[in-house]
């Protein structure tokens, strides 16, 4: 495809492990998004031979991985043993990361203790501050700050944005989440390209279950993305944040048609 941006998917979309899926993607995708979604428990990061062949891949074939790190973090939370924990959580995914060199590290600064939690704190001022020392903790970490994404979730970017800009911090910003909660995506996307790593992109069907084929995404928005992504000459990472190889292969070919339209 003759685009400015690298195209990527995540590594969950054939059964099997990290490696398989890198193995079946390469060639295809520039980018993989290597998803870390759980902290605990067995076979949630790769073995460290997995590890040493996921860097072998990405070299042999021109690939940038970016990582993801945890779900299951509340790194602004107002209980302080909680925070401790998830900041650890991402430690040691971007320690189990480190021989593949990630390209980009997306985290979520959740407002409350998980997504969905929309109420905003009674004091911005004390969960910003958290989440900075969360944030900051993890550049310690040796994590550079333009490589750091903060993640746009479901929630007024604007209340985090502050943080993200002191620390110089850098964009995920996932339009399918946006999509979902009806939100502007345009609007946001222009607000932040300047600092957007990476583009999340999939649909929502029916049932609202995102993270689905481009089928489900309105193609006059999918259009008027696509415009101003190449208008702009963005040149970070569009991914398709599906998960299964159906899902994968429809948008695969909304894609085309969608550039096809736009080089027309």
């Amino acid at each position: 495809m003759n685009v400015p941006f690298r195209l990527g998917t995540t590594s969950f979309i054939y059964p099997g492990g990290w490696l398989a899926n890198v193995k079946r993607l390469a060639g295809r995708f520039s980018d993989i998004e290597i998803l870390f979604f759980e902290s605990d428990g067995p076979g949630v990061l790769p073995s460290v031979p997995e590890r040493g062949s996921l860097a072998a891949w990405k070299a042999r074939a021109g690939l940038t991985y970016s990582l993801h790190t945890p779900l299951d973090v509340s790194l602004a939370s107002s209980d302080e043993q909680r925070r401790r924990a998830s900041v650890a959580s991402v430690q040691r995914a971007v320690e189990a990361a480190e021989p593949f060199r990630p390209d980009a590290t997306i985290v979520h600064v959740y407002l409350g203790e998980r997504e969905h939690d929309d109420h905003v704190p009674a004091d911005l001022q004390a969960w910003r501050r958290r989440a900075a020392g969360s944030l900051e903790e993890i550049l310690r970490l040796g994590v550079a700050p333009g490589d750091l994404c903060v993640e746009v979730l479901d929630y007024d970017f604007t209340l985090i944005d502050p943080v993200v800009a002191d620390l110089g911090l850098s964009v995920a910003l996932d339009v399918g989440h946006l999509l979902r909660e009806r939100r502007d995506e345009n609007a946001i996307l222009c607000r932040n390209l300047h600092r957007t790593r990476i583009i999340q992109w999939h649909g929502v069907d029916p049932s609202g279950r995102d993270h689905r084929s481009l089928a489900h995404y309105p193609r006059d928005r999918a259009r008027q993305l696509l415009d101003t992504l190449m208008h702009e000459s963005y040149q970070g990472v569009l991914t398709l944040e599906v998960f299964r190889e159906s899902d994968l292969d429809e948008s695969v070919s909304v894609l085309t048609s969608l550039l096809g339209e736009t080089a027309a």
